[in-house]
């Protein structure tokens, strides 16, 4: 389903009907100067009419308290989904690949890009940790203290 270039705000359904295309406004003519340079149509042109019909998407308002409550779901499902990773790291449970993907997952969020995340997780040598990398840390089974210590250094300042 395209949207003919505008952003739909997730909050909202879509559905997608068929109208007559004669129905709808008629979008601006190019200029002749860009017709022929494969340039993108406008974010507000319409979908190609087939046979005179024409898709289009309706979005449909969602009331606030709507909107509220599945931000409220969405939050709670993020608490539950921690819960679930801090227990299997307490019991020990987790897989080396999973916790080479937590702590990069960790690391991305405070450093910006997966790539910088890699280079610090295999070569960052950690003060806290007598100077082993946190690749090191994670094949150690120590990826409790590691968890920890991003947390810890990523939470801000409380003053």
């Amino acid at each position: 389903m395209s949207n003919s270039g505008k952003k739909i705000r997730i909050a909202q359904p879509v559905q997608q009907v068929v109208v007559d295309a004669d129905l709808l406004p008629k979008a601006p003519a190019q200029p002749v100067a860009a017709k022929g340079k494969g340039k993108p149509k406008p974010a507000g042109a319409p979908m190609a009419a087939v046979d005179g019909k024409q898709k289009i998407n309706i979005v449909a308002p969602v009331a606030p308290e709507v909107a509220a409550m599945r931000q409220k779901l969405r939050q709670q499902s993020i608490r539950s989904q921690v819960e679930r990773i801090d227990a299997a790291i307490e019991a020990g449970t987790v897989s080396s690949a999973d916790a080479k993907t937590l702590v990069l997952t960790l690391a991305i969020k405070r450093l910006g890009t997966k790539d910088v995340a890699e280079k610090w997780y295999r070569s960052q040598k950690l003060d806290a940790f007598a100077g082993r990398t946190p690749a090191q840390m994670v094949r150690a089974g120590e990826l409790k203290a590691l968890v920890a210590l991003m947390r810890a250094e990523g939470a801000p300042a409380k003053g």
